[in-house]
């Protein structure tokens, strides 16, 4: 993390891991994903792996957010607010 285009790969990075596992959990949530076999096969698959990125990726954020303090490129912000609502919206929307 020496220089900005570092900080800012990272904050890309982040926010695309961010994106995709929100538009993974909204698209779980509103469609049978068990209609096709392999469509369920898929989500059996790969739900766990993005169930530890919704928990872990706003405790990695908030330590990014921490440690750069002044320099924390907007992009961490905008990944930490995508995946707080979508924890608000499986906690109490669609349970």
């Amino acid at each position: 993390m020496k220089n900005p285009a570092s900080k800012m790969k990272l904050s890309q990075i982040v926010f695309i891991i961010s994106l995709f596992t929100t538009i993974y959990w909204l698209i779980a949530f509103n469609t049978n994903v068990y209609r096709y076999a392999f469509t369920g096969a898929i989500f059996d698959m790969t739900s766990f792996l993005l169930m530890i990125s919704l928990y872990m990726l706003p405790v990695l954020i908030i330590a990014l957010i921490l440690r750069l303090k002044q320099r924390t490129p907007k992009l961490h912000y905008v990944s930490l607010g995508l995946l707080l609502v979508m924890l608000i919206l499986i906690f109490g929307v669609y349970q």
